[in-house]
């Protein structure tokens, strides 16, 4: 998402500049003829400052997942109650305490009232309102079902989230046991062995290799920790920023995970529950089998598979099955395969789908306690050898001068 000034003239003859972000020029002059505005010029906003935060930083979300979910359940009771449309836009931009999101409603609102949909006003702001959203916004719309789709998108979200929240969960002791065995080793390497150091001086060439090495390599990380901790941080933010950038290099990384041991399976799993729920919820709003797709495409977040989702589209626009043309693409599990399969001929795909993601939820779920099982006491015990050996080596000289002294 970028920032354009574009230059403008109303229907009334007002001559306009306003700075609007959207994901590339065409898109943004598209959109404002669409709103019957004409263009006179786009040009890009050039702020080298903000460019480089927002690619090297992660961004802070202008609408977190609790106020959009709440915003729904607000929207979904409004409409339940038998308001106009536009009477559930103002009373929720009356609610809203965030200026960010407010801003963005009152500008969905004005669309409205201009007599834009409301899944083409949504849609202008990416960033807040997702391609899966807008597009079950837009088969409410045509299906005059707007608030039952927004219901079962909360039902979609608040699954996604609820498995997120415990991945994160329950990697976070074994990040701070990560974490503070580095803190321990730091402040060995960093202080105690050049102590020593000053102690071992007079041993002249007699120390063990170990020691010598051992006390070599923290005295140059001591002296050189001012340049080489930049040029980690920098290198680290580099390689973040060509992944971000890069559709290739993305690709690679998408790959190397699903490479890893266990973690690639579970990243297999969760691309291929993200796909499968995406496409049930979709399909379960009204939205055709091929567009559901090509939503599902954006939202999942494996760019292997999300390239491959463009030949399967393409495969069941030309009239093959769901299931051959996802076996085509090598990625999906032989499982998911056979219940989508399943699902197709009895006429229950929606269904099937939905369990194929609540069935590799669950093993998510599963192997992620079984890996963390090992995961645990390995890290302790290799952290703890590791240490052992730093002070068997501090100490082995003395050891070795105690011996010849007897």
């Amino acid at each position: 998402m970028a920032e354009f000034v574009c230059k403008f003239g109303t229907t009334t003859g007002e001559i306009l500049e306003r700075s609007y972000a959207a994901d590339s020029e065409r898109m943004l002059r598209e959109q404002m003829e669409q709103q019957g505005y004409y263009v006179f010029g786009i040009r890009r906003r050039f702020e080298p400052f903000s460019l480089l935060r927002n690619l090297l930083v992660p961004q802070r979300r202008k609408v977190s997942h609790k106020e959009f979910l709440v915003f729904n359940q607000e929207f979904a009771a409004l409409i339940h109650a038998g308001l106009p449309l536009l009477q559930c836009l103002e009373l929720l931009l009356e609610r809203i305490g965030n200026p960010a999101f407010s801003a963005i409603l009152e500008d969905a609102y004005q669309k409205v009232k201009g007599g834009s949909p409301l899944s083409e006003a949504f849609a202008a702001h990416p960033d807040v309102f997702p391609p899966v959203y807008t597009a079950s916004i837009l088969a409410g719309e045509k299906s005059a079902t707007l608030e039952q789709v927004i219901r079962r998108y909360l039902g979609y979200v608040k699954i996604v989230l609820a498995i997120r929240t415990k991945v994160i969960s329950s990697l976070i002791y074994p990040l701070l046991l990560l974490g503070l065995s580095f803190g321990v080793i730091g402040i060995l390497v960093g202080y105690v062995i050049p102590k020593f150091s000053e102690f071992y001086t007079g041993f002249a060439g007699n120390l063990p290799w170990i020691t010598q090495l051992l006390v070599t390599t923290a005295l140059t990380l001591r002296q050189d920790v001012f340049w080489i901790l930049p040029a980690v941080i920098v290198l680290a933010l580099l390689l973040r920023l060509y992944v971000r950038t890069s559709g290739a290099a993305r690709r690679i990384a998408d790959h190397l995970k699903m490479k890893l041991p266990f973690i690639g399976s579970m990243w297999s799993k969760f691309s291929v529950s993200q796909l499968m729920r995406t496409l049930s919820t979709l399909l379960a709003g009204g939205i055709p089998l091929v567009n559901s797709i090509e939503v599902a495409a954006a939202a999942v977040e494996n760019s292997l598979l999300a390239d491959q989702l463009g030949k399967v589209s393409q495969n069941v626009k030309e009239g093959v099955s769901l299931w051959r043309s996802l076996h085509q693409t090598g990625l999906m599990p032989s499982m998911a395969i056979q219940m989508v399969k399943v699902g197709e001929e009895t006429g229950s795909s929606e269904d099937m789908l939905r369990n194929v993601s609540d069935f590799y939820d669950q093993e998510i779920e599963t192997n992620l306690t079984n890996v963390l099982a090992i995961v645990e006491p390995v890290m302790l015990v290799t952290m703890g050898l590791v240490i052992a050996g730093i002070l068997l080596a501090m100490y082995y000289p003395l050891f070795t001068v105690y011996t010849t002294i007897r």
